[in-house]
């Protein structure tokens, strides 16, 4: 970034003959600008006079800068309780000097690099069926009691982008303290949830891919877990005792969509 010129005491000053513009700090006199505002015009306080020039629109960080300077010095010079040029008028002064310029998303695959935010939870089914992890790194359901509580899996549940709408959020679900997470894929011809080994330096990230995205829709006080990857198909749970998680296309019938969440402290 180019350097402001020091001010000095004795005349402290910024000039450019292409545009015509001079600031004059202790001793103003006369001041060109480019703006058009009635009430910064007066000739009363101090010898300052304020002039429009209808000429100057070229606008240049240095100038932008010595205006800045300019008009602190000015403003501190009156009388503390003057009226004509207070902290309003700088205000309008800016929003000449800088425009405002929309933002165009220019690239679809944008990922921003923030971290998602989360949350720690617990699933049930609606038969209040816990998931617990296999030694062969697959989920299970059945019902815990006592200590046995103890083994329910924990997720760290990540809101990620994807079509989030009123009802659905997007959200990512991986195993606390391991680096693994639900997703699903092809196999032998159909839609299948399974638990995916995944590199803790890239996850989680807020653009997770397809098949680790679910659309999170609230069921009365319970909720359902749709693939993104796979619609109309859900995280579902057995009527059985101790049946894996898997991902069905029925609802409301023999198979459960349905969970309760347990949200947990960090």
């Amino acid at each position: 970034m180019a350097a402001v010129p020091e001010l000095s005491n004795e005349m402290d000053y910024y000039s450019n003959s292409e545009n015509d513009l001079f600031f004059e700090a202790n001793s103003p006199k006369q001041m060109k600008h480019c703006f058009q505002d009635p009430d910064l015009i007066s000739q009363e306080d101090d010898g300052i006079q304020l002039q429009v020039s209808h000429r100057f629109y070229n606008k240049k960080f240095r100038q932008v800068v010595s205006i800045i300077v300019t008009m602190e010095k000015l403003r501190n010079m009156l009388v503390p309780d003057s009226l004509t040029f207070q902290d309003g008028n700088l205000r309008s002064l800016f929003s000449f000097i800088f425009e405002e310029e929309p933002i165009i998303w220019v690239d679809d695959n944008f990922e921003c690099d923030a971290p998602p935010r989360w949350l720690n939870c617990r699933l049930q089914d609606i038969e209040q069926k816990s998931l617990v992890l296999s030694d062969a790194c697959q989920l299970y359901a059945l019902h815990l009691t006592g200590e046995s509580l103890n083994r329910q899996v924990v997720f760290c549940m990540s809101y990620v982008q994807g079509e989030e709408t009123d009802d659905k959020i997007p959200v990512a679900l991986g195993l606390k303290d391991k680096n693994m997470y639900l997703s699903c894929v092809m196999k032998d011809g159909k839609p299948t949830l399974q638990l995916e080994v995944v590199d803790p330096k890239s996850y989680p990230k807020r653009k997770m891919e397809e098949r680790f995205v679910f659309n999170k829709t609230a069921v009365k006080e319970h909720f359902e877990f749709e693939s993104a990857q796979f619609p109309n198909w859900y995280i579902s749970t057995s009527q059985a005792e101790q049946m894996p998680l898997f991902l069905g296309n029925t609802r409301g019938n023999q198979d459960i969509t349905d969970f309760s969440m347990e949200i947990l402290s960090p």
